[in-house]
């Protein structure tokens, strides 16, 4: 049985009151110096290190997989789908093992696999292209397919493991990191979630440079090599925090757990429970995995929190982001590489600001109601991207499935100054890769087979642009409700699920994640023509209601309501949960505020009923939670 957590030293909490007075005295570089030596800077360098190395293979394997298949993105939607399906089925499974393995060795092992293989299979490329024209020749071109499933495979297998990292650090090790300080694992989740959006923005920047100015090759062996020195980084920043934060080294397992559970009971419900458990016969070892895939679903619904995790996994069913297929599909509207560029830029400094918004706001008014707050300034921002559907420019037509085949748009009549719409491909000094643009990804965007003229925004009216106008400032705006309610879901499951549950819950969540991903891609295939596109922002949009109306009901079962509208029906002090000047109680907790209000028998404004046989006295204390 683990022992319990010994009370945080004073060098894990930063001191106290000695500690801020000498730090108030000391000049800037002696603090920064301090700084340098803190937990969080360990950890902020940590993260940058593996969310940089992340950003940049998400960034470049894609690419590694189109120049394996020049043409083609069969490669391409073959890893996204391996990839979904992996995390989905595995996410569980992941999530228990960190469970049962203690912090350091899993942290380590899901390290060495992440990087290794992101290095491994960069190796792999390289080879392959330097060698590619042997092997298409040899063997029939089997070598070829081979080496393009390695890669694939590799690829996944860091995909896995880098989640296994993601859950280690940013949700188990932050959270024990924060002493149960909710202010200080706010703060905490919020840089880590900074960083990952700066990173974000610089890391395919440095590489694209990298692959454009010198080689793809070249690209590749630096992946290769960052990933091995970050690696021997990154284990040592681990280590140092792990030693620097004693809480770290006591981990409840499940297997503790079992144990004690079965040292405290008596013999009849030893025999009980041994005939529950499922058998340790050849059968359950064959099929252990999925036992463990289906109690780790099991475990996720029984959590108090679980409608808020569906919530965020709802708002990954979206077109409304700055994916691939929202890309692709601005492009056809006739928006300029730079404008969405801008727009992407835009974005992320946005949702970075909703990172530095989210702290002091969930300090003033409560965890719960920052969620309510994000859900309702997302849905709210996104409105101008359901008003584009119908706006003047949007190519959306309900009945395009339904109109024969041979009607086109070169026989819609037009306004004498209004010119022919384009035909959905980009301008002819696109920077994009040609193959990006072609009949695989949108099969029906060219509609007839006559010459058109390669600049097809050439003459378009201002207004025409509208429709894609208004569906890039809905995106655009969105970030900022959308990473805060993130952080809010994050911290609630931080918070709120038990330590020896806290991998296979956020695995589970990471698998609905992906599932929800998944969905999008496959009504994307159903749905391809951009005359259709509009369906899927009004689902995009209905699923990102659905979600935060999935939260709200969380939010109003743990506190009890949404608003407090018995404010709005009782008299002079504006409701039961008002403090009357000069009645409040001091030292009130940000999460339950403590307040005296007088109980009287009977008012000429509201009635006040009591709880069972409960006396009449001057004051009753309340508990509202926030």
């Amino acid at each position: 049985m683990a022992e319990e957590a010994d009370p945080p030293s004073q060098d894990w909490n930063e001191g106290g009151e000695e500690g801020r007075k000498e730090g108030e005295q000391k000049g800037c570089t002696d603090r920064v110096k301090d700084y340098i030596k803190t937990t969080e800077f360990l950890v902020y360098t940590e993260a940058t290190l593996s969310t940089w190395g992340d950003r940049m293979w998400a960034f470049a394997v894609a690419l590694f997989l189109i120049e394996l298949s020049p043409g083609s993105l069969q490669l391409t939607a073959i890893y996204g789908f391996a990839k979904s399906i992996s995390v989905l089925l595995l996410g569980a499974i992941i999530g228990d093992w960190i469970d049962r393995t203690p912090r350091l060795k899993a942290v380590r092992i899901a390290l060495v696999i992440q990087n290794g293989s992101v290095a491994l299979c960069a190796v792999v490329f390289a080879l392959t292209s330097v060698y590619r024209k042997q092997m298409e020749n040899s063997a029939g071109g089997w070598l070829m397919t081979l080496c393009q499933v390695i890669v694939i495979f590799i690829a996944v297998i860091a995909i896995l493991a880098g989640q296994a990292t993601s859950i280690c650090l940013q949700k188990d090790w932050i959270a024990v990191i924060a002493g149960g300080e909710k202010e200080r694992l706010a703060n905490m989740n919020a840089t880590i979630r900074r960083i990952d959006l700066c990173t974000k923005i610089l890391s395919p920047v440095v590489v694209g440079q990298i692959m454009t100015f010198v080689s793809m090759l070249v690209g590749a062996m630096f992946i290769a090599g960052w990933n091995m020195v970050s690696m021997v980084i990154e284990y040592y920043l681990y280590h140092r925090v792990y030693v620097s934060v004693p809480a770290l080294a006591v981990k409840e397992s499940k297997t503790d757990k079992e144990e004690t559970n079965d040292e405290n009971t008596e013999n009849p419900s030893d025999e009980s429970a041994k005939k529950d458990a499922p058998p340790n016969t050849c059968y359950h070892k064959m099929f252990h995995s999925f036992f463990t895939l289906y109690n780790g679903w099991k475990i996720y619904f029984q959590q108090t929190c679980f409608r808020a995790g569906l919530g965020l996994s709802c708002l990954y069913m979206t077109v409304l982001g700055f994916d691939n297929i929202t890309v692709g599909f601005v492009y056809t509207q006739g928006f300029s590489e730079l404008a969405v560029s801008l727009l992407m830029a835009g974005a992320a400094i946005l949702g970075i600001g909703g990172t530095f918004i989210y702290p002091p706001l969930r300090k003033r008014i409560g965890l719960h109601r920052t969620g309510l707050i994000a859900g309702t300034l997302q849905w709210s921002l996104l409105l101008p991207s359901v008003a584009s559907v119908w706006a003047p420019g949007s190519p959306f037509d309900p009945f395009y499935y339904t109109r024969a085949s041979n009607v086109t748009l070169a026989d819609v009549t037009l306004p004498p100054d209004v010119a022919l719409p384009p035909t959905f491909a980009p301008s002819s000094n696109s920077s994009v890769l040609p193959g990006l643009f072609n009949e695989t990804i949108f099969p029906t965007l060219v509609y007839n087979t006559t010459a058109v003229p390669q600049d097809t925004t050439e003459g378009r009216p201002l207004w025409m642009y509208t429709s894609v106008a208004l569906l890039m400032t809905g995106v655009t705006l969105g970030r900022i409700g959308l990473w805060m309610y993130d952080l809010t879901v994050t911290q609630i499951f931080q918070e709120t699920v038990e330590e020896n549950h806290r991998g296979v819950a956020f695995g589970v969540q990471n698998s609905l994640n992906f599932f929800m991903d998944m969905l999008h891609f496959i009504l994307v295939i159903v749905l391809p023509a951009p005359e259709t596109f509009g369906f899927l922002i009004l689902l995009s949009y209905a699923f990102t209601v659905m979600g935060h109306m999935l939260y709200a009901s969380y939010s109003r079962t743990v506190r009890g309501h949404l608003f407090h509208l018995d404010r709005l029906k009782c008299g002079k002090y504006g409701g039961l949960h008002h403090v009357p000047p000069g009645t409040a109680g001091q030292g009130q907790d940000n999460a339950t505020r403590t307040t005296y209000t007088p109980v009287p028998t009977q008012t000429s404004n509201c009635v006040v009923t009591r709880e069972g046989n409960e006396p009449s006295t001057q004051y009753k204390e309340y508990h509202t939670s926030v």
